[in-house]
């Protein structure tokens, strides 16, 4: 299949400033990456450090996506449980009060709190990409029936692959993004789970869109598989009625 014209969306992507690493990833960066791998659409995540340390970059993203039409915005949840303004399409929650990437504070999950903050979750349907440690994210996933969450790395940060697959098989309501996983262990996600609960992800700056999208691209699966991993599962998830893509990229 040609995905000429069809829309190929990054389901994972960071912009902005970057407190932790003192480094930023501009739109231009972005949009320059689109332009060289065919990607039509990025949802914009903001840095979890720069986040947690103030909401203002969250201010930032809806703003840059009000600029830039093939940027959709993504609203990251901070420490204090806020609720997703009806602005954005999706959430980010990341080792919430843990240590990023490497631990996860299981107090959290006894915070009285938490219950209220899954119950305005579930009532707005948007997705989460949720990343924890898999022991975490099992109590977590029990805690909060029927909140579509997306795993991202296919769980590879927080643990091995092949526990989440066995644990949330049967929850049709988890979803796993491809982001800097290996083409092996993304063809086993689609052969175990089905197409419809994956997700194309590039997760600049840490992956690179084209050679990302590559591993979707060369998959053995059809054709119409393939164009549910680059938009249509995503579209469906955040309920994008209509999508502008960078044309020509370069340009905001």
């Amino acid at each position: 299949m040609d995905f000429a014209g069809a829309p190929i969306i990054d389901s994972h992507t960071h912009w902005g400033h970057s407190l932790s690493m003192g480094s930023t990833v501009t739109t231009g960066e972005l949009l320059a990456q689109q332009q060289e791998s065919g990607v039509t659409n990025v949802i914009l995540i903001p840095f979890p450090s720069t986040a947690i340390d103030s909401n203002e970059v969250n201010v930032k993203v809806l703003e840059e996506a009000g600029k830039v039409s093939s940027f959709i915005p993504y609203f990251y949840i901070r420490e204090d449980f806020p609720r997703i303004p009806d602005e954005y399409y999706g959430g980010k929650w990341h080792w919430m009060r843990g240590i990023q990437d490497a631990a996860s504070n299981y107090r959290v999950l006894d915070d009285r709190e938490l219950p209220d903050l899954i119950r305005d979750l579930t009532d707005i349907g948007k997705p989460i990409v949720f990343e924890e440690e898999f022991a975490f994210t099992e109590r977590f996933v029990d805690m909060a029936p029927g909140l579509p969450l997306i795993i991202p790395h296919l769980g590879m940060l927080g643990g091995n692959p092949t526990d989440f697959l066995k644990a949330f098989r049967d929850k049709t309501y988890i979803y796993f993004d491809t982001a800097l996983a290996a083409k092996n262990t993304i063809q086993k996600f689609v052969e175990t789970v089905g197409p419809e609960r994956l997700l194309f992800a590039a997760d600049v700056p840490f992956g690179n869109m084209t050679s990302e999208l590559s591993k979707v691209l060369t998959l053995t699966i059809s054709d119409s598989d393939k164009e549910l991993i680059l938009s249509k599962n995503i579209i469906r998830l955040t309920k994008l009625t209509a999508l502008h893509s960078c044309s020509p990229c370069g340009n905001p």
